[in-house]
């Protein structure tokens, strides 16, 4: 084959060439060894494969693309069988579908300078949509990518995630149109600089923004390093109390006054005998409080809510109930008609979901909680930090993830929570990852996957409210309005290209 015939295969399949290389490239961003430089060059390829398109070529490429990638960042939902993980990564992958759609519509070479704010819009508005509804996902945004880029996540305690989305989205299309486009305008360039340099140094005055200490509090978090996985033996729930009441006797020696124990680290009704007694007790003798993750049974269905109890002299009656449920793995929708669900593993029957997320009170002010999924929702913390949480909770059961990167991935979304919020993350996970996360996204120390041990430090309750917990998703609704503005525009300007020129008279 002759080198001309090679490269108009090439040129041929360039288009999906680049799909496929955006996909991949996007996800260094986050499997190990994962690198968050990734994210900002990610998109570059798909961009310049798009030129000229129509809406629906583009939507395909994008779809390629979020399969590739959302294909490879989930793979460990392949755990559960490969129909949930094909399944997931093909409805993930539809919005990348729709931003590269929206794209074609809305680049710079389209609807002129708008574009460069549009087309981020476009991108933070589709995850935003990612959040919304029972079926919300938001694994694998650009904000997730760089919570470990500590210097550029801190804009999140003024936009949430979603200024992080929109800065490294527009870095990517100022790569693609104003470096590698035929214009090469530096404008764009410098503008990105400059906001780039502006964020870095809003997040290094934050890194280095001396706080007090002075009202620290001592508080301890434990690790069993055990799982009932999908089927628990009999003697389970007696071995797991063996452990996590081993450790809390041990670590109590510190003398924390708050100790947190794992989501579901008893799977049985710790509000009735003989459990509610025997984690009485184990408080008084260590003199401290424990949070317990079990199951609160309601006695009008006899079905289970996946809770978080405070214990001390007694096993509250306000405990935390789990609000946003997994789906297909705590409610499965139309359950009886899709029977053939039960070969992947689903729960048998539906946990209820909880009300609202209520605020538990503890030793350390109030407490806002979110159990395992819960805490992929910047909405959830932000909403329990406004009602006067002063330390945020996330328990957790990651066994399900194996020894998967997705644990690791799980503990990032918890340094968001934090920096979103300024306010200490006591993150205590069954088999890990177990940290303690200060204001600023900074893991202070951390227990790996299936280590059993117990994680100690201290925390500063706090009762300040970050621009982003005041205001919530503002800046989501600006990126929408901005798109509005830039639909517009480009209805407006595609009229213009169709209308007729008038004739000049002779």
């Amino acid at each position: 084959m002759s080198f001309t015939s090679n490269y108009s295969a090439i040129e041929r399949f360039r288009h999906v060439l680049l799909s496929i290389a955006s996909g991949l490239i996007l996800a260094l961003a986050l499997p190990r060894p994962g690198t968050w430089v990734a994210a900002w060059i990610g998109l570059v390829p798909i961009m310049l494969a798009l030129r000229g398109m129509g809406a629906w070529r583009a939507g395909v490429c994008g779809l390629i693309t979020g399969l590739v990638y959302y294909g490879i960042i989930l793979h460990w939902i392949s755990l559960f069988g490969y129909l949930p993980w094909f399944l997931l990564i093909t409805y993930q992958a539809l919005y990348i579908a729709i931003f590269a759609a929206i794209y074609v519509r809305l680049q710079p070479t389209k609807i002129g300078w708008l574009g460069y704010a549009a087309v981020p819009a476009a991108w933070v508005t589709l995850q935003f949509i990612r959040t919304l509804g029972t079926y919300a996902f938001t694994w694998g945004s650009f904000a997730h990518t760089q919570a470990d880029n500590l210097l550029v996540a801190q804009i999140a305690s003024i936009t949430g995630p979603w200024g992080i989305d929109f800065l490294v989205c527009l870095v990517n299309l100022v790569l693609a149109t104003a470096v590698f486009g035929p214009l090469r305008k530096t404008a764009p360039i410098a503008t990105a600089c400059v906001l780039i340099a502006a964020t870095c140094a809003f997040g290094f005055v934050s890194l280095n923004t001396k706080n007090t200490e002075s009202n620290a509090k001592p508080i301890a978090i434990i690790q069993g390093g055990v799982s009932a996985g999908f089927d628990a033996p009999p003697d389970y729930t007696q071995r797991a109390w063996n452990i996590y009441k081993s450790l809390t006797t041990h670590i109590a020696k510190n003398r924390p006054e708050v100790i947190v124990w794992p989501e579901t680290s008893l799977p049985a009704d710790i509000s009735t005998p003989p459990w509610n007694s025997l984690l009485c007790k184990l408080a008084n003798s260590c003199n401290t409080e424990l949070f317990v993750g079990a199951y609160d049974t309601d006695p009008k269905t006899e079905r289970s809510y996946n809770s978080l109890f405070r214990c001390n002299s007694h096993i509250e009656d306000k405990a935390y109930h789990k609000v946003r449920l997994v789906p297909f793995g705590e409610f499965v929708p139309m359950r009886k008609k899709l029977s053939f669900l039960k070969n992947y593993g689903v729960r048998p029957d539906d946990l209820l979901a909880g009300e609202n997320h209520v605020l538990l009170d503890s030793k350390l002010g109030k407490l806002g909680v979110s159990i395992c999924f819960e805490s992929l929702f910047s909405a959830v913390a932000r909403s329990e930090t406004r009602a006067g949480a002063k330390v945020l909770c996330v328990v957790t059961n990651d066994s399900w993830f194996q020894r998967s990167q997705a644990a690791h991935e799980h503990l990032m979304m918890a340094q968001l929570r934090a920096i979103e919020n300024r306010r200490f993350v006591l993150r205590a996970a069954q088999t890990g990852i177990s940290a303690l996360i200060d204001p600023y996204g900074r893991v202070r120390s951390q227990l790996g996957i299936y280590r059993h041990g117990a994680v100690f430090g201290k925390v500063q309750p706090s009762a300040q409210l970050t621009l982003y917990s005041k205001y919530g998703d503002w800046f989501a609704f600006a990126s929408i309005a901005i798109i509005i503005l830039g639909a517009a525009v480009s209805v407006r300007s595609a009229r213009t290209s169709l209308s007729p020129k008038p004739r000049r008279e002779i």
